[in-house]
């Protein structure tokens, strides 16, 4: 029987850089923050060939561009990035997401799904007392990218089950009012399981449709003020 909190991929050496514009467009911004299961280069050493959301079977069935198909029905000129954020999940006790993005975010999102938290080092799970709580350290990459207070948040449980980390993500979600997602009832099934124990395509397209389910009615409120601003409903 699979581990299901096993998470066998580094986090580093996912990706060559942090941060990836997909899709530039004068619609609404949406932003994933996200590890391996959003973008994972290429890396034949390991026998992974693809350069996408691990282990979709291609770059269009994995759970960010799914989503995004469903959101450019609605807004065809929406643009998206993803932030890798494996990197910040091994040294958040001594950095910030400025000391890794820099000062200025990178993408300026009027909407942004946070789905991360597996490649926290496993330790953290039981340690009594961390000089950071990854809750913490959280909600800052939450802040970084909301400098304005205007965008909307949909946080998630993470893939692998990590209970300590779900309940500190749960707690900024509600901190802030935002929708914090449930997967719970897929992420154990062994079908949602693929290569390395990532999402099969069907997991991905279960996570994409939950992510749906729970975002739809914000992103059909989308409206523009006469300036251009996306102005959402929650």
């Amino acid at each position: 029987m699979k581990d299901f909190q096993e998470n066998i991929v580094p986090a580093r050496g996912q990706n060559i850089k942090d941060f990836f514009l997909l899709k530039e467009g004068r619609g609404p911004a949406v932003l994933f923050i996200g590890n391996s299961i959003a973008k994972h280069a290429p890396r034949p050493e390991i026998g992974w060939y693809r350069d996408c959301g691990m282990a979709a079977s291609c770059e269009e069935k994995d759970y960010v561009h799914l989503l995004m198909a469903r959101i450019e029905s609605l807004y065809p000129d929406a643009s998206f990035a993803v932030l890798s954020a494996s990197r910040y999940a091994t040294c958040f006790y001594e950095k910030t997401p400025a000391d890794l993005y820099g000062e200025q975010p990178p993408f300026r999102p009027d909407l942004v799904y946070m789905f991360i938290g597996a490649n926290v080092p496993f330790p953290y799970d039981t340690e009594a007392n961390p000089p950071k709580t990854y809750g913490q350290a959280y909600e800052d990459l939450r802040n970084y990218f909301d400098k304005e207070g205007k965008t909307v948040f949909f946080h998630s449980q993470g893939f692998y089950l990590r209970p300590n980390l779900d309940a500190e993500k749960e707690q900024v979600s509600r901190k802030y009012g935002d929708s914090f997602i449930s997967i719970a009832d897929f992420r154990e099934l062994p079908e949602t399981h693929g290569e390395f124990n990532h999402p099969s395509d069907y997991g991905m397209q279960r996570i994409a449709d939950r992510f749906w389910e729970v975002s739809e009615k914000a992103v059909n409120q989308i409206t523009f003020t006469p300036e251009g601003d996306v102005i959402y409903g929650k």
